[in-house]
């Protein structure tokens, strides 16, 4: 198994092993369960068809072209689980944090309820400039990382006083996005 990994380590770039110190443990548990969900054969290595697999059962593009960002030609076509925590660890160490994360969207959420408006989220998204050196966000994005955690507005407390009535538009359940993302349930506890 070393020889393995030890082969497919030249085939493909190793990742800073710092990147993985740097995120919470249920984050990089949760990354451990998804290896093993992929992981069809239980080998400890994630192969083509395993992801042509969890794909398909997911509906989405299952494609060789899709795949191939997985598995480029000329690298190996397995993916063993320390690579798998490497690569998923460098990029989400750079993130921010669950409590900055929380905050951020928090400054939509008029009542506290874990819930902001999809449309008003967008609109800033999409009309906000971005840093010098980087790129804005379109529609379409937005679109791919809302997907799963926008709902519809119930009746409730909140719409009392809004005027007009108000109405039952789309809204994005951050708390939960965020505890996807970072790992772990939300207990509305901060990052401890």
């Amino acid at each position: 198994m070393i020889a393995a990994n030890q082969s497919y380590a030249i085939g493909r770039p190793m990742v800073n092993g710092d990147a993985l110190s740097k995120l919470p443990a249920s984050q990089v548990r949760e990354m451990r369960e998804g290896f093993q969900i992929l992981d069809r054969d239980n080998d400890g290595l994630v192969n083509r068809d395993d992801v042509v697999d969890m794909l398909t059962n997911l509906g989405q593009d299952a494609s060789t072209t899709a795949t191939s960002q997985f598995f480029p030609p000329g690298a190996p076509q397995t993916l063993p689980l320390p690579t798998f925590l490497s690569t998923l660890s460098s990029l989400l160490a750079p993130l921010s944090s669950q409590t900055e994360l929380i905050n951020a969207l928090a400054a939509f959420d008029d009542h506290d309820s874990g819930e902001i408006d999809v449309g008003e989220l967008k609109d800033a998204l999409l009309h906000t400039a971005p840093d010098p050196g980087e790129r804005g966000v379109n529609a379409r994005e937005i679109e791919e990382v809302l997907g799963g955690f926008v709902g519809r507005k119930a009746f409730g407390k909140e719409m009392k006083g809004s005027g007009g009535g108000g109405g039952r538009g789309e809204v994005f359940r951050y708390r939960e996005w965020v505890g996807g993302l970072m790992g772990g349930e939300d207990k509305n506890d901060g990052e401890k």
